[in-house]
């Protein structure tokens, strides 16, 4: 999950296992950039994905899919 200032990486998103498990998760905050690729923070790496794959050709608005026979 990218917020507007952290990224959350866990393994599983199951509700369950936010109330039934000591399980481990990441939080990233960075401020300063430590990578390589276009100098950008992990977190922004992160949200450029999460942009990148919203506005695929494969998502679909959830209200479509009851219009649409290819979904």
């Amino acid at each position: 999950m990218v917020t507007d200032k952290v990224a959350y990486v866990t393994s599983n998103w199951a509700a369950d296992y936010f109330l039934t498990t000591a399980g481990v998760s990441l939080v990233i905050s960075q401020n300063t950039p430590h990578s390589a690729l276009n100098n950008k923070t992990l977190y922004h790496q992160l949200k450029d994905v999460f942009t990148r794959d919203w506005h695929s050709e494969f998502a679909v608005h959830l209200g479509d899919l009851g219009h649409n026979p290819d979904c």
